[in-house]
């Protein structure tokens, strides 16, 4: 059987085919009149999509437009991490006040305390300060969609970041996953050359198998040619592993396709790799040869190598 082998994804694939790892970071820092934002972005595998929004409190608003940019620029599937962070220039925004009111019932009850105590102590202002809600934060009004655009401009190139490694480290994994596939299609070739010649073994020595027991057992009994043959036929068919190969070609077909295709692959890729360990795993029991227990247990390893890369990918 002539082999069969996908050619690797174009150079001039665009960037929105393309296979991506789940796994990237990306980061950028946009820098104006307002001050400094920077924008990071950690993603790792994960079954599903799963956005987690870090921002400033006064900017939670914002989080579903960033979840929603995410999903515009095609983030579809991990486990994704995202921080904004803000360096206003002269922290405009934001200004600090003492809570007198706060203060003098502090100031009070350590009075009060301190004399049922005995204590001679007087209370200072800079304990005070370090009790909650002494000191209370004053945000003054600002233009969400004003913040929100230099956010998406900080996030947009982040994204362009992270899409960059993820589509490398992509890349890398398709060349990785049609090499054990060109593996498992030499071990296929082999099973369908020996196959035949395995079982014509298998039925020989199950031949000599019923004329030993009825040796050992002491029947004198005429076994018809006829009878022998049939049971030889059902016990031919439980060795034939035709099927089991036929499927494995289909799958090794509709894997590579997927990988020329790029996209979103991820989780057919991880159904193919499930079917073609079901298939092999039929073939290493219907084995009656050493040889061909032995290709099946190098092609389990194979299928495990495949699997643990397709669940990074996306």
């Amino acid at each position: 059987m002539a082999r069969k082998t996908a050619s690797k994804p174009s150079a001039k694939a665009s960037a929105s085919s393309a296979a991506r790892s789940m796994t990237g970071y990306g980061r950028a820092v946009v820098s104006d009149a307002h001050g400094r934002l920077s924008a990071e972005i950690r993603s790792v595998n994960g079954r599903f999509l799963k956005v987690g929004v870090k921002l400033p409190p006064r900017y939670g608003a914002l989080e579903e437009r960033v979840r929603a940019l995410l999903a515009e620029r095609g983030v579809k599937r991990g486990s994704v991490d995202v921080g904004l962070f803000f360096d206003d220039a002269g922290d405009s925004a934001t200004g600090h006040q003492l809570d007198a009111a706060v203060l003098r019932k502090y100031a009070q009850q350590a009075k009060a305390a301190a004399k049922a105590l005995g204590l001679r102590d007087g209370v200072s202002l800079e304990s005070l300060l370090a009790l909650p809600g002494a000191v209370r934060r004053q945000d003054a009004e600002e233009d969400l969609d004003a913040v929100w655009r230099r956010c998406a401009k900080a996030l947009g190139q982040a994204v362009e970041d992270l899409d960059r490694m993820r589509v490398k480290e992509g890349s890398a994994m398709v060349c990785d996953v049609q090499a054990r596939i060109n593996e498992l299609r030499a071990h296929r070739e082999w099973l369908a050359k020996e196959a035949p010649n395995a079982k014509v073994a298998a039925l020989e020595k199950f031949r000599q198998r019923i004329a030993k027991m009825l040796e050992e057992a002491g029947v004198a009994v005429d076994v018809s040619r006829e009878n022998l043959e049939r049971e030889l036929v059902l016990y031919a068919d439980r060795l034939d592993i035709s099927e089991e190969l036929a499927r494995l070609a289909s799958h090794f077909d509709q894997m590579e396709a997927a990988l020329s295709g790029g996209g979103e692959i991820g989780k057919k890729l991880d159904f193919l790799t499930q079917e073609l360990f079901r298939e092999t795993n039929t073939v290493g029991s219907k084995a009656q040869n050493e040889a061909v227990t032995h290709r099946v247990v190098e092609m389990k390893g194979l299928i495990e190598k495949i699997r643990e890369q397709v669940q990074n990918l996306e």
